[in-house]
C-alpha cells in the first residue's frame, strides 16, 4: 500500500463569507479516489488553524483518515494543490509528490505560487489551457484531468418554471446585483445567489431554474457552476474565463456574453426568454455534454495517471 498525504488549510469563515472553494472539493474527490483505490492508504492533514470540522465539505472522509501532524516520514506521497507549498517543512524534499492544478492565476509568472512549478512533481491540470500555460516551465510530467462533478446531484427537477432565472455572482457580486435589480424592475423571476450555500441546496436552485446566469473571474483554471448548470437542465448564460472553453460554446452549450459587461448579460437572458426553441436546444445539449464529466470518468482518468506514474 502507498500511503498518501493530502495537505489542507480551510478556513469556514472569511468575514462574513463561508468559504469553500473548487480547489477544496477538488482535494475532496481526489482523496475519495484514493480511498477506493485498493493500492493507495489516503491521510489528510489540516493546518492548525483549519477550520473544518463542521464543514459538509469533509462530511465523508472518515475522522480515523484524519491526522493532527505533519509526519511526512509516515508516507510515501504528497498530494498537494498550489498554495499547500507552503504548508510543507524543508524534510519533504525527495518524496514523491502529486500537485494539482486548479488556477490560470497561480500559473503566472507574477504569482508568488509560479516558482513551485519547478520543483518535482508529478502534475495534474483540470483544463488543457492550464497545461499549455505551464507546459514550458515544468520538466516533470503533466497531464489533463477534467474535472468530473456528481451526475447523481446535478439534476433537472421533473417540471421546470418558465423563465426561472438564477444568478450565482459570488465571483462578481457587483455585477450579480445590477444583474438582479435590473431583471426584477422588468418583471423577471430572478433569484441571486451572492454566497457560498451547502452544495445540494445549490443543486436544488439549480434543478429548479430555467436560465442559470454564473458570474466567473476573468481567467478560471475550469469553472465548475457552469458544467454544474447545465447537467441540471438549464440555459446557461457564462462569459469566457479560458478555462472553460472545453465546455462552453456559444451558441450550442450555453450564451456567452462579454466579461463584466452589464447589458450584454441582460440581452442574453432576455434572448432566452424570448426565443424559447434556442433555450431547450442550450438546455438539451448542455446536458448531453455535461454526462460525460462525471466523477467516475475522473477517477477512471486518475487511476490510468497512478498506475502509469506512480505505481509504476
Amino acid at each position: 500500500m502507498l500511503k498518501i498525504l493530502f495537505t489542507r488549510r480551510f478556513r469556514k469563515t472569511f468575514g462574513s463569507h463561508l468559504r469553500t472553494s473548487g480547489t477544496h472539493l477538488k482535494v475532496r474527490d481526489y482523496f475519495m479516489h484514493c480511498l477506493q483505490h485498493p493500492q493507495l492508504e489516503p491521510y489528510l492533514y489540516f493546518s492548525p488553524d483549519s477550520e473544518f470540522e463542521d464543514s459538509e465539505v469533509w462530511t465523508d472522509v472518515p475522522r480515523g483518515r484524519i491526522v493532527r501532524e505533519l509526519a511526512l516520514d509516515n508516507y510515501d506521497a504528497l498530494f498537494l494543490t498550489g498554495r499547500d507549498w507552503k504548508l510543507l517543512p524543508k524534510t519533504y524534499k525527495g518524496m514523491l509528490i502529486i500537485n494539482l492544478l486548479q488556477s490560470l492565476e497561480q500559473c503566472r509568472e507574477d504569482h508568488w505560487v509560479f516558482r513551485y512549478l519547478k520543483k518535482p512533481a508529478y502534475r495534474i491540470c483540470v483544463s488543457r489551457e492550464i497545461l499549455e500555460t505551464i507546459r514550458q516551465h515544468v520538466t516533470t510530467p503533466a497531464v489533463v484531468i477534467r474535472n468530473g462533478i456528481p451526475l447523481e446531484l446535478f439534476q433537472p427537477a421533473a417540471e421546470k418554471p418558465d423563465g426561472a432565472i438564477l444568478i450565482w455572482a459570488r465571483k462578481q457580486p457587483d455585477l450579480g446585483e445590477k444583474l438582479y435589480h435590473t431583471l426584477r424592475a422588468r418583471g423577471r423571476e430572478v433569484t441571486l445567489l451572492r454566497d457560498y450555500i451547502p452544495r445540494a441546496q445549490f443543486a436544488r436552485c439549480l434543478a429548479m431554474s430555467d436560465i442559470f446566469v454564473c458570474l466567473p473571474l476573468a481567467q478560471e483554471g475550469f469553472y465548475l457552476p457552469a458544467l454544474e448548470g447545465m447537467a441540471s437542465g438549464c440555459a446557461v448564460v457564462c462569459a469566457d474565463a479560458v478555462g472553460n472553453r472545453e465546455f462552453c460554446v456559444h451558441g450550442q452549450t450555453c450564451l456567452m456574453p462579454l466579461h463584466d459587461d452589464c447589458d450584454d448579460h441582460l440581452h442574453m437572458v432576455e434572448q432566452l426568454i424570448v426565443e424559447r426553441e434556442l433555450k431547450e436546444q442550450l438546455q438539451q445539449q448542455g446536458r448531453t455534454l455535461a454526462q460525460a464529466y462525471s466523477l467516475d470518468n475522473e477517477r477512471k482518468q486518475f487511476y490510468r495517471f497512478v498506475d502509469e506514474f506512480i505505481l509504476h
